[in-house]
């Protein structure tokens, strides 16, 4: 199965799997009710026990692996209430109508499939616009428009009470560890935004993305950001971690501040000094001065030109 950086059209594709055994992993350093299964070649699908016995899925683009480690869960009487959709890309919503078939096969109906207003996310049954909100147990889901890798693209972030730990976010294919995802839809201006407004989420938040893509990230940011010891030392993090098959998800919003590259430059925290050496590499004035927005875009081009990985 391809990625995104190997797909020209990933919206059009059938959904297509990988046949492997079903691991389940649960993130050491998280609070939040949510287990990781990796999916595809590097997707990550979530299940969240927001009520004891009731699941709501993220992303399940993956409908046999997905399936086989929910029969666990659903045989000791737990049922799944909601898909959530963060895009409409086949690696993210192209399982929905198969796992809803599925889980009525096992006597679960009514399934809800959630998905931006904007974006043609398969089996969509509950349409959600920026600012919506649903009440699951005792949290507080908020739907957050976040375009830029796709114009209608939903991230979803979740407030319970104080004492149930830091609220946590699934946000697809906008913000990753370290990294943002490409603008195939969107723009420079609509990714800047989504940016800031997750920027304004508490530090402490939980940080879900889509795919585990935070070597190449901080192989980027390193380079990038050559004098910044944070981000050096989240790029050893990152690399023992997966060099003992670990996770680097979750990260937190606040640890995105930090050592996100394109995150710096939303929030203008960027180094001019540093930045230079981006700025040069793309074929930018060096000399002139840019806004935030423009430096995300010099950034993402930078990445997708492999610049600093030559």
């Amino acid at each position: 199965t391809k990625s995104h950086r190997d797909e020209k059209h990933p919206f059009l594709r059938d959904l297509k799997v990988i046949s492997r055994t079903a691991v389940v992993m649960s993130s050491s350093t998280s609070t939040a009710p949510v287990t990781i299964v990796p999916i595809l070649e590097d997707n990550f699908c979530y299940v969240v026990e927001y009520e004891r016995n009731k699941l709501a899925l993220f992303d399940p683009a993956d409908p046999p692996l997905v399936q086989a480690s929910l029969e666990e869960l659903l045989s000791g009487g737990k049922a799944v209430t909601h898909i959530f959709a963060t895009h409409h890309h086949w690696d993210h919503s192209g399982g929905n109508d198969a796992m809803v078939e599925w889980l009525k096969g096992k006597g679960q109906e009514g399934v809800v499939v959630v998905g931006g207003e904007k974006d043609a996310v398969q089996g969509k049954t509950l349409s959600v616009l920026d600012g919506d909100t649903l009440s699951l147990g005792s949290y507080t889901v908020t739907c957050l428009e976040t375009p830029g890798h796709t114009n209608g693209h939903i991230c979803f972030h979740w407030a319970g009470a104080s004492e149930e730990g830091p609220g946590f976010v699934f946000t697809g294919d906008v913000l990753f560890v370290g990294g943002c995802g490409k603008f195939f839809e969107g723009t420079p201006e609509d990714m800047y935004g989504s940016f800031r407004k997750l920027a304004e989420l508490p530090k402490d938040t939980l940080v879900y993305c889509g795919h585990e893509y935070t070597i190449s990230n901080y192989e980027f940011a390193s380079r990038a950001l050559p004098t910044n010891e944070k981000v050096r030392g989240r790029a050893a993090w990152a690399k023992a971690r997966r060099e003992r098959g670990e996770h680097t998800v979750p990260s937190t919003i606040g640890d995105e501040m930090e050592c996100n590259v394109f995150m710096l430059a939303a929030i203008g925290e960027a180094n001019d000094a540093i930045w230079d050496e981006v700025k040069a590499r793309c074929g930018c004035d060096k000399g002139r001065t840019f806004q935030p927005v423009e430096l995300m875009g010099i950034c993402r081009r930078a990445k997708d030109k492999r610049v600093f990985f030559s």
